[in-house]
């Protein structure tokens, strides 16, 4: 190994990147007292070649909660269906019907509504809504930085790992959205976890990982870091 190698990556250890700074927490927000009930929602994700990660997402989110001293339920999915469609249609759909745009402000209706009939049902003091993310990381030398993750940015078609470069691609993220019992928001936050991507060097395009999810810990390292300002308060 070089001693240029050494050296940057004795960098990349010494400083943990930041947490990202659109994290946002309402003023309002208490934690819960331990051995609280957090319900967990059912996991999104933004795209079916992400669909295997959200087992792991939501065991991940449990594990770390009771660790943490809460009680932990997952409101199941046809539940979440059932009562999601109702609200829709309640405000008249979530997406304009003319331009197909995302009605935001019939959006964080629904959700609230949502948490207010989970929450009288199951006593819950507060609910999560999990899901895993898309997110411009930044590349420098053989690394890529987002959302306080830090990841070797594997490559394919030119030597594996002598190809550094800078530049930007896209990370996967845990993204929580953390709500009272009453339907009030009150957290929203990221954790970097993996990189979905290697770069084909020899066709200048990003290809999947063919062991995409195969390690459980990427996604337990993004929930640790998404729930860092909730445990931390």
């Amino acid at each position: 190994m070089s001693l240029m190698l050494v050296l940057l990556l004795a960098a990349c250890a010494s400083k943990a990147p930041s947490l990202p700074a659109d994290n946002l927490i309402s003023p309002n927000f208490r934690l819960p007292q331990v051995a609280s009930l957090i319900v967990l929602l059912p996991a999104e994700v933004e795209s079916a070649e992400l669909q295997p990660g959200a087992a792991m997402l939501m065991k991940s989110l449990h594990q770390s909660l009771t660790a943490a001293g809460y009680r932990v339920a997952a409101l199941d999915q046809g539940s979440h269906d059932a009562i999601w469609t109702q609200e829709v249609e309640e405000v008249g759909g979530i997406y304009d019907q003319r331009t197909g745009a995302l009605r935001s402000r019939e959006l964080t209706v629904v959700l609230g509504r949502l948490v207010q009939r989970v929450s009288a049902e199951t006593h819950a003091a507060v609910v999560m809504r999990p899901r895993l993310v898309l997110r411009g990381a930044e590349i420098s030398g053989m690394s890529a930085v987002w959302d306080g993750q830090q990841r070797h940015v594997r490559t394919f078609g030119a030597g594996g790992d002598t190809v550094t470069s800078r530049g930007s691609t896209l990370g996967l993220s845990v993204a929580l959205d953390i709500f009272a019992s009453s339907g009030e928001w009150l957290m929203h936050t990221h954790g970097g976890a993996l990189l979905p991507y290697i770069v084909n060097v020899q066709t200048g395009k990003n290809d999947v990982r063919p062991d995409l999810f195969a390690n459980e810990q990427e996604i337990a390292d993004g929930v640790a870091i998404a729930l860092m300002p909730f445990v931390k308060i």
